[in-house]
């Protein structure tokens, strides 16, 4: 039988209610019609449930655990997750991927496993799988971040969930393995002003004719992926051969709905002074700057927040970062003969 906001004592046969007005009686009913014919019968004991919450509201605070968004179980991860950085030295502004490492040794909330595919920096005694960089071709730096990807999706050393990152991403916050899971991407609309943006659109419509979403997901944020999937999509959308953006590929055929990236996120698209990057980065957990972004007073914020050498660093006293101007690779100039040497201009024989 549900409680009852007005019952009160049981006298005999009858009970004394206090819902005269409504009920317009004498005060008494049987008891057998208030328990199953009384129309104003309630489902809860509110004098109980307030007492309940005025017990429960005078303990101390506990957040709630960190659920893995599907099930409702609580995460419980004992084994490392393995942060894997495609990298080439050559490409580098400065010392970027000393500073992202150290940032998931101090800020991931958990047990980091840090991991460089490419080229080993000079820095550098930890976890290396070595993958050149591609010769000649065309779409040179395309080709190659898909074949180390390719490597990533197939190696035996890459264990079957990662967190993909780059050397211009850092956590400047503690960040969990929840919030690195949770799909983040911007709206998408069609723009071909350079091959990265055709690129994108050409992924955009191959998605689109297979039934996907069209999410933005080239964030630049860290991704959470799975080997498997990863793999599966190099044999669906041929991107052995096929130049198309794979975390845009990845996000829209095995994420869920997404949501913005910002405040999470803090992206620098110019230089900027320190005290104008410590206001941008004040509510962000993840900092990424564009290549030309890169500066001494980054490198300083970076260093103050990041004292802590990462496992695998090497000491280097007296090194600092040779802050090269990053831009679009000119041609270099052909030298050419004087016009006087050309044989067209030469005096022919007189026949």
């Amino acid at each position: 039988m549900s409680r009852c906001r007005w019952q009160g004592q049981t006298v005999g046969d009858f009970i004394e209610c206090g819902n005269s007005q409504d009920m317009l009686h004498n005060g008494r009913l049987p008891v057998l019609f208030c328990a199953t014919e009384c129309p104003y019968r309630q489902n809860a004991d509110y004098l109980s449930d307030s007492a309940r919450l005025a017990a429960a509201t005078s303990q101390p605070y506990r957040p709630a655990p960190r659920s893995c968004g599907t099930c409702g179980t609580v995460k419980r991860r004992t084994s490392a997750t393995q942060f894997v950085w495609p990298y080439w030295h050559a490409g580098a502004s400065g010392d970027e991927i000393r500073w992202s490492i150290r940032s998931v040794e101090q800020h991931y909330e958990g047990k980091a496993l840090c991991t460089i595919v490419g080229d080993r920096p000079p820095w550098w005694r930890g976890h290396v799988i070595d993958c050149p960089r591609i010769g000649p071709t065309a779409n040179r730096g395309f080709r190659d971040m898909l074949h180390k990807m390719h490597v990533i999706a197939t190696h035996s050393e890459i264990q079957s969930e990662f967190v993909w990152m780059m050397d211009d991403v850092y956590l400047v916050k503690p960040v969990s393995l929840d919030e690195l899971q949770q799909p983040r991407a911007y709206g998408w609309r069609e723009d071909v002003s350079n091959s990265w943006q055709k690129r994108k659109s050409n992924t955009m419509r191959l998605l689109r004719e297979a039934g996907h979403s069209n999410h933005d997901y080239a964030t630049h944020l860290p991704h959470h992926a799975e080997k498997s999937k990863l793999a599966d999509l190099f044999e669906r959308f041929q991107l052995r051969s096929n130049t198309l953006l794979w975390e845009v590929l990845y996000g829209n055929v095995h994420r869920s709905r997404p949501i913005r990236p910002e405040p999470f996120f803090c992206r620098l698209l110019a230089p900027v002074s320190l005290p104008e990057l410590r206001q941008r980065a004040r509510l962000a957990s993840v900092l990424n700057h564009v290549a030309t972004g890169w500066n001494e007073p980054l490198r300083q914020y970076l260093s103050e927040l990041l004292p802590t050498p990462a496992t695998g660093e090497t000491e280097d006293s007296g090194f600092r970062p040779e802050f090269r101007r990053v831009g679009r690779p000119q041609r270099k100039p052909v030298k050419r003969r004087h016009p006087s040497t050309w044989k067209c201009n030469q005096p022919q024989p007189v026949e």
